[in-house]
């Protein structure tokens, strides 16, 4: 009886919150949101509704029928709450709700994708945010979903494609540090890469050009992992270069950057 009375109080929520997303009002979403949040709460007082719960009670029923999607926003819900999203279950109840909701959902659409990547599964993972791209509308939205395929492209090894997602995400939404803070993470796991290994010097600009993109990100502790594989002052003394000059980065980066030594 909790259940269905559940059911009941969030289907009039969904109803209504599909009219605010249809009408672009923010306020009223993240209110909705919030209701559905504290009724969440509340049901998980009154009763049990743990992973255990879950799978005792609501898997069998979803095992015999996939296509019940109120079955499968449960399970999701439920096991989102007690965290055992690591399950199995949780992805077959993601992709339940993601293939027979006829309302397609951004969010839901970005959780699978993570999901997919946690599981090493990138081909899935981008072909699904291909399909969350229209659904993308704000500005948070349309950065969140360039870092993620930002990754993608730095998994499969296309460092610069990956940089050109992470500056759109950047660029999207300017609140976005991670976005910054992906470009040095590219830039100073890029040093065994790019390294010629015929001048320090040269080679340790990879880290100078991290340092940059982390200070954009406002990360002190990255920014002084970095400094510390600066070059020292010897090591630019042998190239005759001076401090402050402009040094071309080459390889993949291919940036200009201002010299500086960890000394």
């Amino acid at each position: 009886q909790i259940l269905q009375r559940y059911d009941r109080i969030i289907g009039v929520i969904d109803a209504k919150m599909k009219i605010a997303f249809s009408q672009s009002k923010q306020a009223d979403i993240d209110k909705l949101k919030s209701y559905k949040d504290a009724v969440e709460s509340i049901l998980i007082g009154l009763v049990k509704v743990g992973c255990e719960f879950v799978k005792k009670n609501l898997a069998p029923k979803f095992k015999q029928n996939p296509a019940d999607l109120g079955i499968a926003k449960k399970i999701y819900n439920f096991m989102l709450a007690d965290k055992c999203t690591e399950d199995p279950l949780f992805l077959e109840a993601l992709e339940a709700i993601d293939k027979h909701n006829p309302e397609k959902d951004y969010g839901l659409k970005k959780t699978l994708a993570v999901r997919y990547m946690t599981n090493g599964n990138y081909e899935k993972a981008e072909a699904i945010l291909k399909e969350a791209l229209p659904l993308a509308v704000t500005p948070q939205d349309k950065s969140e979903w360039n870092v993620l395929m930002g990754s993608i492209e730095a998994k499969k090894g296309s460092y610069a494609g990956a940089r050109d997602f992470f500056q759109k995400a950047a660029s999207a939404d300017p609140t976005n540090k991670n976005a910054w803070e992906k470009i040095g993470d590219l830039y100073y796991n890029s040093f065994d890469n790019c390294a010629k290994k015929q001048s320090v010097a040269q080679d340790r600009l990879v880290y100078i050009a991290a340092y940059e993109m982390y200070q954009k990100a406002g990360n002190a502790q990255l920014m002084a992992r970095a400094k510390a594989q600066f070059p020292s002052g010897e090591d630019i003394f042998l190239l005759n270069w001076q401090k402050g000059s402009n040094q071309n980065v080459g390889c993949w980066i291919n940036e200009s950057v201002v010299l500086k030594t960890r000394d």
